[in-house]
């Protein structure tokens, strides 16, 4: 699915430009790169350079299927692709055990830890969020 939805609809509707997952030819190494350029350009020139760093506490764990949903169908990924996403993501349980007791929960939010498909559900959230910020 991670690679359907990311060969299939990133192809037609690449995510934002300056974000590096999922896109050839970028990655952690280029972005810093790109920040160096940034900032001893602006130093060069003698002005003011100012980084913001974001970090979204939870981002996996708390963003709703709703949310990821709809960001999916802006994508223009097909509506069935994105009902199997939602039945796989609200059909998760989490099971805690304590010796011989244990109890399990329906999760209501985010995505599994580990899964294939969570970042490339999270870069097409983000997505809205970077292009608002940039703007």
């Amino acid at each position: 699915m991670d690679r359907f939805v990311r060969d299939e609809t990133l192809a037609l509707k690449p995510l934002y430009p300056n974000q590096h997952a999922y896109q050839a030819g970028k990655s952690v190494k280029k972005a810093l790169h790109q920040l160096l350029v940034r900032i001893e350009k602006a130093l060069d020139q003698q002005e003011t350079a100012l980084g913001i760093f974001l970090d979204i506490e939870g981002a996996f764990n708390n963003t709703s299927y709703e949310f990821m949903c709809a960001a999916l169908v802006r994508r223009g990924v097909d509506h069935t692709i994105v009902r199997w996403i939602r039945a796989i993501l609200a059909g998760r349980l989490a099971t805690a055990g304590f010796g011989g007791d244990s109890k399990s929960v329906a999760v209501s939010r985010g995505c599994p830890q580990g899964d294939a498909l969570l970042p490339l559900l999270w870069c097409v959230v983000v997505k809205e969020l970077l292009a608002r910020l940039n703007d």
